[in-house]
């Protein structure tokens, strides 16, 4: 059955109004009156619907029944991302949205080389990542869009890390050391986790230790040392794994 995203202001009484995918519904998929589809607006349940009237401007859907989404993972995990270069980023948030992620906070670290000089820039750049999220949350059948923060600086994300169930930090010159699967296994079941990925270079010797100091938990991913890109799915894969989530 398709699957459709809304704002929840439009969901109004038993009817949804579908304006952006209603040239894809219309055009494309050519659904008719009578045609069953499901519609998520973010809030975690999913409508089970009737289309009652198809336009290439505007589609309205009848709730038949409003059932809980199956497809949202009980731990609330947060990926702290030291921004990357290129598009780098845009397929970390796709990857992450997939594996089940929550919220994602672009980080500026001391070897962040893409420069976000002003806040026209930094809300250009959120705005472009939220839409990915949201077209990745679309395809995977996601109950909840993840929320893309406005990029932060390194020390503003240590200090929200701190606030969370578990926190953690992947760094490379710790090897085997300190492993990951440790760390998970004494902290299974909590409510929330978030983890802080550097970008190309990794973190900065006075990074980790601040980090640390800051409550948290340094861990290595083994010998041999992943990409940006490759870290953060991979971590966030093994945290829903070792959570029942996969």
């Amino acid at each position: 059955m398709h699957k459709f995203f809304v704002k929840p202001n439009d969901v109004n009484g038993d009817k949804i109004h579908i304006y952006e995918d209603a040239g894809h519904i219309s055009r494309v998929l050519r659904l008719k009156r009578g045609d069953k589809i499901i519609v998520f607006d973010g809030s975690g349940s999913e409508y089970h619907c009737a289309l009652e009237a198809v336009d290439k401007s505007e589609c309205v859907a009848i709730i038949d029944e409003v059932c809980a989404c199956t497809s949202e993972p009980k731990i609330r995990t947060i990926l702290f991302q030291g921004i990357p270069k290129s598009g780098k980023m845009e397929t970390i948030i796709q990857k992450c949205t997939e594996l089940g992620i929550c919220e994602i906070y672009p980080v500026i670290t001391k070897y962040t080389v893409v420069k976000l000089e002003t806040e026209k820039d930094k809300a250009a750049k959120t705005a472009r990542w939220q839409k990915v999220a949201l077209e990745a949350a679309k395809q995977c059948g996601r109950g909840i869009v993840p929320v893309v923060h406005l990029p932060i600086e390194f020390e503003t994300a240590t200090t929200k890390m701190g606030e969370l169930d578990l926190a953690i930090m992947p760094y490379e010159t710790l090897g085997g050391k300190k492993d990951l699967r440790d760390t998970l296994s004494n902290n299974r079941n909590c409510g929330n986790a978030g983890f802080l990925i550097g970008p190309e270079g990794g973190f900065d010797e006075g990074e980790a230790e601040f980090a640390e100091a800051s409550g948290v938990k340094l861990v290595g991913l083994g010998e041999r040392i992943l990409r940006t890109e490759t870290a953060g799915p991979a971590v966030l894969a093994i945290i829903m794994y070792e959570n029942n989530e996969m």
